[in-house]
């Protein structure tokens, strides 16, 4: 990065930099969900011979853990209600949930103090404002995860709602059908993110 007469230049991150970081960092969550959930299932006594799913309903989960209950829930913070009396909740704080928040907040301190995460400092890029300033909490956190993760899921509400979803599921009637449902909806702006990184134009922005 230059500084010249108040303008700053940088040299954007290949699209490559920025998928890699992103994967990185989905790779180290899902390993704290991995080792948390063989843990929980290493140390939980199954008492119940009609178990017969796993404790998180999503694809993503089903292959990461052989831990399995009659009470599913359909994310990793859904553990958070499941019933004591399928579960020993103070082990799925223990093993899951602390682990998964102390990552999610040391991610977060990164990213609003130096803009950016684990996976964009092994890649060696970072989130800047337009000036070359640090983006800060506001900007690298608030608007680009959370606020941005709101408007995608209202967004998903009105693209997917039970009406279309039931037409869709009438005409075809399958659970194959289903499942690409569930999982167009969580890629279709992932995607469109995708194709927008190759975008020098826009100085790879994405939604």
């Amino acid at each position: 990065m230059t500084e010249s007469r108040g303008s700053v230049a940088v040299e954007l991150a290949s699209p490559w930099r920025r998928i890699a970081a992103y994967l990185i960092n989905n790779a180290i969550y899902y390993s704290i969900i991995f080792i948390g959930l063989r843990i929980y299932n290493a140390t939980f006594d199954f008492e119940s011979e009609a178990l017969g799913q796993n404790i998180v309903r999503p694809f993503e989960l089903w292959f990461l853990s052989d831990y399995q209950s009659t009470e599913p829930v359909s994310s990793v913070f859904g553990l958070l209600f499941v019933f004591e009396k399928t579960h020993d909740l103070s082990s799925i704080f223990l093993y899951i949930i602390l682990p998964v928040t102390i990552f999610a907040l040391w991610q977060t301190i990164q990213m609003s103090i130096t803009g950016q995460s684990i996976g964009k400092r092994f890649m060696k890029i970072k989130v800047i404002k337009t000036t070359g300033q640090n983006s800060g909490f506001a900007s690298t956190v608030l608007m680009r995860e959370i606020l941005f993760n709101i408007l995608v899921g209202l967004a998903l509400l009105f693209i997917f709602t039970p009406t279309s979803i039931n037409f869709i599921l009438s005409s075809f009637n399958t659970q194959f059908t289903l499942i690409i449902i569930i999982y167009l909806r969580k890629l279709i702006f992932p995607f469109i993110c995708l194709i927008m990184l190759f975008f020098k134009k826009t100085n790879r922005r994405t939604l």
